[in-house]
């Protein structure tokens, strides 16, 4: 029986949340995403987004790795094009489930910059606990990062729902025994939870109290 609901963050609640694009514009880069800079950035990049190493370390791995210089500037600069908007219908269905009694978690690889702007804009006050891979030291799709939570919760596999974005982490986490699906849309995730029995009904229509306002100032971060 399934007594937790997880989900992931960026692509899943949230849209508009891909700093790459105009980052490394502002940083002078051809690239457009950081899957195309050197494997030295990008390993520092993940071990950035496990806590283990700082953002100033973060970039002064990127000026080795690509012989370029960082602008200087104030503040972080994975924060500073970080924008994240509410998907307001995806939103409703998690307070459907929370109104249906059930505990809603966020499971999130995240880095310091972007977790302090979500809370800023009370984009995580939805859920019942956030388990954020910076302050875990572990980051999906390794399955560490899922046996941690399945601890602090203290539940079975089979007692996490869990739906992610990224088909690696849900097969890593189909793979320890979660019940995991791929998120598309609001639409089949929808109905996901009704033929797992976790929303016994239809509230599509309704009308999640405050949500226009937390998309507001999502929409104008």
């Amino acid at each position: 029986m399934i007594k937790v609901c997880m989900f992931d963050m960026g692509g899943v609640l949230v849209r508009n949340f891909m700093v790459a694009p105009k980052l490394l514009a502002f940083l002078g880069c051809s690239e457009t995403s950081f899957s195309e800079l050197p494997d030295l950035f990008r390993q520092a990049l993940r071990s950035h987004s496990k806590g283990d190493i700082a953002e100033k370390e973060l970039w002064e791995i990127y000026e080795k790795a690509t012989g370029s210089s960082v602008v200087k500037h104030e503040g972080s600069l994975l924060g500073k094009f970080f924008e994240p908007t509410l998907d307001i219908p995806t939103l409703k269905i998690l307070s459907e489930l929370k109104q249906q009694g059930h505990r809603v978690i966020c499971g999130t690889n995240v880095n310091d910059s972007h977790y302090t702007i979500h809370h800023q804009l009370h984009q995580y006050d939805i859920f019942d606990h956030v388990y954020a891979s910076h302050l875990m030291h572990r980051a999906k799709p390794d399955s560490s990062f899922f046996q941690f939570i399945l601890q602090k919760e203290q539940l079975k596999p089979d007692q996490l729902f869990f739906t992610d974005d990224m088909p690696s982490n849900v097969a890593s986490a189909q793979e320890q025994g979660l019940i995991s699906y791929p998120y598309s849309d609001a639409s089949t995730l929808r109905l996901q939870l009704m033929e797992l029995g976790l929303l016994q009904v239809d509230n599509s229509k309704q009308i999640l109290p405050n949500a226009g306002s937390s998309a507001t100032v999502g929409a104008h971060d």
